[in-house]
């Protein structure tokens, strides 16, 4: 049996400024995908991120989708859109969490966080970097 994909102009689309937050827990891998508000601004009037959409993926399927990323990365330099080694970002100093959450430091941050967690097992953030409470 084959699946056939609809028409282009029936496929919904996302626009995402960037991934807010990612999440590891009970298997599947979390990733929060934000745009920048329209309405909520900081001190500076500057807009604040906002998640729009969650994405849920099993760890084979992410790890494949790390693959497919990179894919596009190597095309993207070879057609010179990038320059290269332009995938080479330093990896952050790793926090001490626990095993079942790996936290990834979101590229946008807000003024003030979101309110505490309620979770039973709550992950202490750095002071300003706010967290979904669906990631504890």
């Amino acid at each position: 049996m084959t699946i056939e994909p609809p028409p282009d102009d029936r496929i919904p689309e996302l626009y995402a400024d960037g991934v807010f937050d990612i999440g590891f827990g009970n298997g599947m891998v979390r990733i929060d995908l934000f745009s920048l508000s329209a309405l909520r601004k900081d001190a500076n009037g500057q807009p604040l991120p906002a998640i729009r959409q969650r994405v849920v993926m099993s760890l084979p399927g992410f790890l494949a989708s790390l693959s497919a990323l990179e894919g596009m990365r190597q095309r993207l330099e070879a057609a010179g859109v990038l320059p290269p080694n332009s995938g080479t970002v330093p990896a952050p100093a790793p926090a001490p969490s626990p095993a079942f959450q790996t936290p990834v430091q979101a590229p946008i941050q807000p003024a003030t966080p979101t309110g505490p967690s309620t979770g039973p097992a709550a992950l202490v953030s750095p002071p300003g970097r706010p967290r979904s409470p669906n990631f504890g």
